[in-house]
């Protein structure tokens, strides 16, 4: 031993690069087992549902049976306050986390461990962490649902709780343990009659439903259009209006698009191509798959080259002194054309979607109100939509401790009346990958996948 010593310390003070990475490897070694350690004290308990090392904040259930046993991880005091109000005690128990969880993507074990919320959190589970030291039939609940708020910073703190479940205790959502709750996002109020609405489309469909039976639309030809016929309108033009925002997102206005409809196939451009050639950038739109390929080997016979191909990202900007093919993708051409020929067969030219000087029908006025000239069809939804904003009252839940202890359990903890959605795991490579591209050290990959799919955001919080 004191030869390999002697040997040992005079190699290490020759090369100190070597010297230094060894006792950093061997120091983190250490942190590993100190964390390994305080993981297993950490979950070491009498017994599964032994309540005398729960931490504080954890609201505990009456229920020994696992299987009828739910937690739900709250975000924040407040809503932590009015859920363990409203909850039923018997088996339903409430942990609120303070802030946003640590990020375990990123962290080290002995950090994790370090963290006061995960902390908590492991204890309330009582499994244990890591693939070494969790042991899923000391699982305390076999739901454990996670209730965060309807903003960014909710679905921010759902997103790192996900994370952790993901990678430090798999097998719940491999056993279909975890969920997310489903709050409402508004009430609507009318007299004395409460609605609560889930989304903005349930809302808007809402809207038309209360004001449709008080609007009467006359065509040219002098008849009515029957309440039937009109739903059908309707919600021709609220797909419509969704597909337009899809198309503003791309930078394409709906006027633009329509007058490239094709008249004898009602066929709409799948494409909008930016060809960069001799420095000079111009836009063409294709309408299929064929097209596309026969305009680049067009471009690339003229140049001579292979000319530098792909999707264009949102606000991605074209190299002028290289050719380039460029192409953004217009998803939503199908289920508008599809919206447009069932407009057609209603009875509606689309060219009656913009704004015109002489108006294609009118709202008959009721009681003593006038007439309503209609000049274009989104003036007829929003008219509608403003007939059944009458006299209703709508709030809408920003956050969970907004409402009432009664309010919440009725409309996200009542098993009869809630909605969750199952956690599951479709693809191991494709979920892994996700989580590391989104929630990992690396920035280059998130960047990409952010510029790639900017445009496809369907919710966004600003």
């Amino acid at each position: 031993e004191s030869i390999i010593n002697e040997e040992l310390g005079n190699y290490m003070e020759e090369h100190p690069a070597f010297s230094r990475k060894l006792i950093e490897k061997a120091m983190l070694a250490a942190r590993a087992r100190a964390a390994a350690r305080k993981a297993r004290d950490l979950t070491r308990r009498k017994g599964a549902l032994d309540s005398a090392s729960l931490p504080g904040k954890l609201a505990d259930c009456s229920e020994r049976d696992p299987a009828k046993c739910e937690l739900y991880i709250v975000e924040g005091d407040s809503a932590g306050g009015s859920a363990k109000q409203g909850r039923n005690r018997e088996f339903q128990a409430i942990l609120p986390l303070r802030g946003k969880v640590l990020n375990v993507e990123k962290a080290r074990l002995d950090k994790i461990l370090n963290n006061r919320e995960i902390r908590t959190l492991i204890t309330a589970v009582g499994a244990g962490i890591g693939k070494d030291d969790f042991d899923i039939a000391k699982v305390r609940y076999h739901k454990i649902i996670i209730m965060t708020d309807a903003d960014v910073d909710g679905a921010h703190i759902r997103t790192l709780l996900l994370t952790f479940f993901y990678r430090q205790m798999p097998e719940l959502i491999e056993r279909g343990y975890i969920y997310l709750a489903q709050p409402p996002l508004y009430k609507i109020t009318r007299k004395k009659h409460e609605q609560y609405i889930d989304s903005d489309e349930q809302l808007s469909h809402k809207l038309l439903e209360l004001g449709i039976n008080e609007v009467r639309v006359q065509m040219p030809d002098g008849r009515i259009l029957e309440v039937e016929a009109l739903a059908a309108v309707l919600k021709t033009l609220i797909d419509i209006e969704q597909k337009t925002l899809a198309l503003a997102r791309k930078g394409v206005a709906l006027d633009e698009f329509l007058a490239m409809r094709k008249a004898e196939t009602g066929e709409l451009p799948r494409y909008r191509v930016t060809l960069t050639e001799d420095g000079t950038p111009s836009t063409q739109y294709v309408y299929n798959d064929t097209e596309l390929k026969a305009l680049r080997e067009a471009a690339e016979a003229r140049t001579g080259h292979t000319m530098e191909a792909g999707a264009q990202s949102p606000g991605q900007a074209t190299d002028a002194a290289s050719a380039s093919f460029k192409w953004v993708e217009f998803f939503s051409a199908n289920q508008l054309e599809r919206s447009l020929k069932s407009l057609e067969e209603q009875g509606f030219n689309p060219a009656f979607y913009q704004p015109s000087e002489t108006p294609f029908a009118t709202v008959i006025g009721a009681d003593d109100a006038a007439d309503l000239p209609l000049h274009s069809l989104p003036q007829l939804l929003g008219h509608v939509r403003d007939i059944g904003r009458k006299g209703l009252n709508i709030q809408r839940y920003k956050g969970l401790g907004e409402m009432n202890p009664d309010q919440l359990y009725e409309t996200t903890m009542k098993p009869q009346s809630r909605k969750l959605l199952r956690v599951i795991q479709e693809d191991i490579v494709k979920a892994d990958e996700m989580f590391t591209v989104l929630m990992g050290d690396e920035v280059e990959p998130r960047r990409l996948f952010i510029e790639e799919n900017a445009l496809n955001v369907r919710n966004l919080d600003i």
